[in-house]
C-alpha cells in the first residue's frame, strides 16, 4: 500500500471508529503525545488520556454521532505527512428530539510508525454548527 492510501486509511479508521464511539480504535490512530485541538470552542487536549476525556466530553451528551470525511489532500515528506479533509458530523442529543450538525476541516500532521501512520496533531477548524429539531416519524 502506498503512503497516501495508508494515510487515507488512518483518516477513515478514525471517522468510522468515532461514529461507533469506539474510543480505543480512535486513540490508536494517535501518537502518545499527540494533540487534538478544536480552537473554535476553544478546546485543546494533549496526550492520549486528555484526548480520551475530550472525546467523552463531546460524545456523552449525544445518543449518537456520525462523522463523514471527504477524500483528503495528503502530502508526504519522508516519514512525516500532512493531510486536510472536510468533515461533517451529525448526531442526536440525548433525551431531546434535537440534532446537531458540525461542519469543518481537519488539518493533520502525521508520522510513520511501525504500526502505520499516526497523528501527532489534529486541528479541527469549525466552519459551522447547527442545531435543529428532528422530524416526527410519519403517521402510518
Amino acid at each position: 500500500m502506498n503512503d497516501e492510501d495508508a494515510i487515507a486509511r488512518t483518516l477513515n479508521r478514525y471517522s468510522t471508529a468515532a461514529s461507533r464511539a469506539d474510543w480505543e480504535t480512535v486513540l490508536s490512530t494517535y501518537m502518545p503525545d499527540a494533540v487534538w485541538d478544536v480552537p473554535g470552542l476553544p478546546a485543546r487536549f494533549e496526550g492520549l488520556e486528555e484526548i480520551r476525556k475530550g472525546l467523552r466530553l463531546f460524545s456523552d451528551p449525544m445518543d449518537y454521532m456520525v462523522q463523514s470525511n471527504s477524500p483528503a489532500i495528503i502530502d508526504v515528506d519522508g516519514d512525516t505527512a500532512t493531510a486536510e479533509c472536510v468533515i461533517r458530523e451529525c448526531g442526536k442529543w440525548s433525551g431531546r428530539d434535537e440534532a446537531l450538525e458540525v461542519l469543518g476541516l481537519y488539518v493533520d500532521k502525521l508520522v510513520r510508525t511501525a504500526d502505520g501512520w499516526k497523528f501527532t496533531e489534529r486541528v479541527f477548524e469549525i466552519r459551522g454548527m447547527h442545531g435543529f429539531p428532528l422530524s416526527p416519524a410519519p403517521a402510518k
